[in-house]
C-alpha cells in the first residue's frame, strides 16, 4: 500500500510539470490556431540557458526563472513577428513545416557549441527529499510542483482578469470580432507567442532540476506536451492541468507495475487513443 501511495505522489508531481510545460503549447494553438513545433526548442533553450547560468555564474535553477522569462518571451515574439506572421494565410503545413526548421536549427546549433554530451545540474538540495508520514518525497519535485501550480494560478488569473488575458481570449474565440471592437490582433498573436514561449523557457528551468541537459531534451517531452494538450483540450488550461497529473500518474504506475522501459511509450500510447476517440467523436 506504501509503495503504491509513493507511486501515486510521485505521478501526481510529475505530472504537475507536464502540464506547465504543456501551458504554452495549448496558449499558443488556442489564440493562433498553430501547432508550435518550436516547442520543443524553447523547451531545450530553457535548460540550456539554466545549466549556463548555474555553472557560469552558480545561479539556482529558480532564480535563473527571472531571466528565462523574459528571454522567452522575447524570442518568441520575435519568431512569430519575423516568420510565424509571414505566413497566417498559408497552409498549416508550412507553418508546422516553418517551426520544425526553428527547432532543428536551435538543435544543431546546440550540438555545435555545447556537443552531445548530457550533462547534470546539481544544487545543494538535489538530494534532499522530505518524510510525509509513510512517504518519502523529493524536495526539487516538490519546489517544482508547487512553481508549476503557481504558474497555472497566475496564467489563469492573467487571462481572466487583465486586459492581456481578455483580448487573447477575445481573439481566440473570433479573430474578425475582435479586430472589429478594437482589439490589436497583430500585437496579441505576437503576445501569446511571446507568453507561450516564456512559458516553454521557464518550465526548462524547472526541469533541469531532476532531467539530464541535452540537445535532444525538446525531443522527449515535446510529445509529452502534445499527448498532454490534446488529452485535456487544445485551449483548456484547467483541462491540461488535470490531463498532466494523469499522464504523470499512468507513467509511474507502467514503470511500477510493469518495467520503467515502457514509461516513454504510455505518452505515445495515450496521444494515438485520444486523437482516435476525438476523430469518432467528430465522426
Amino acid at each position: 500500500m506504501v509503495d503504491l501511495l509513493s507511486v501515486l505522489a510521485s505521478g501526481i508531481l510529475v505530472g504537475t510539470v507536464y502540464a506547465y510545460m504543456a501551458y504554452g503549447l495549448g496558449l499558443i494553438y488556442g489564440v493562433l490556431r498553430v501547432v508550435n513545433l518550436a516547442h520543443g526548442a524553447f523547451l531545450t533553450l530553457g535548460v540550456y540557458v539554466t545549466w549556463w547560468l548555474n555553472t557560469t555564474f552558480g545561479m539556482d535553477p529558480l532564480v535563473s526563472i527571472l531571466i528565462t522569462v523574459p528571454l522567452g518571451f522575447a524570442l518568441g515574439a520575435t519568431v512569430e513577428r519575423t516568420l510565424v506572421f509571414r505566413l497566417r494565410d498559408s497552409p498549416p503545413v508550412t507553418t508546422l513545416l516553418l517551426l520544425f526548421g526553428v527547432w532543428l536549427i536551435v538543435r544543431n546549433a546546440l550540438y555545435l557549441i555545447f556537443g552531445g554530451a548530457d550533462r547534470s545540474l546539481l544544487t545543494s538540495y538535489s538530494l534532499e527529499s522530505l518524510a510525509v508520514g509513510p512517504l518519502t518525497l523529493s524536495i526539487p519535485r516538490l519546489i517544482v510542483s508547487a512553481f508549476s501550480l503557481l504558474g497555472f494560478v497566475v496564467l489563469a488569473l492573467m487571462l481572466k482578469r487583465t486586459w492581456s488575458g481578455l483580448a487573447l481570449r477575445a481573439v481566440a474565440q473570433d479573430r474578425e470580432a475582435a479586430a472589429l471592437s478594437g482589439v490589436p490582433v497583430n500585437r496579441v498573436w505576437a503576445v501569446a507567442f511571446g507568453i507561450g514561449s516564456a512559458l516553454a523557457m521557464s518550465a526548462g528551468s524547472l526541469m533541469s532540476l531532476f532531467y539530464s541537459v541535452t540537445p535532444e531534451f525538446g525531443a522527449r517531452f515535446l510529445l509529452k506536451s502534445f499527448c498532454v494538450v490534446v488529452l485535456g483540450g487544445l485551449t483548456n488550461i484547467g483541462g491540461i492541468l488535470v490531463a498532466g497529473i494523469g499522464l504523470g500518474i499512468a507513467e509511474d504506475l507502467t514503470a511500477f507495475y510493469i518495467h520503467t522501459g515502457y514509461r516513454d511509450v504510455v505518452s505515445f500510447l495515450v496521444l494515438t487513443a485520444a486523437l482516435v476517440m476525438r476523430r469518432a467523436d467528430a465522426d
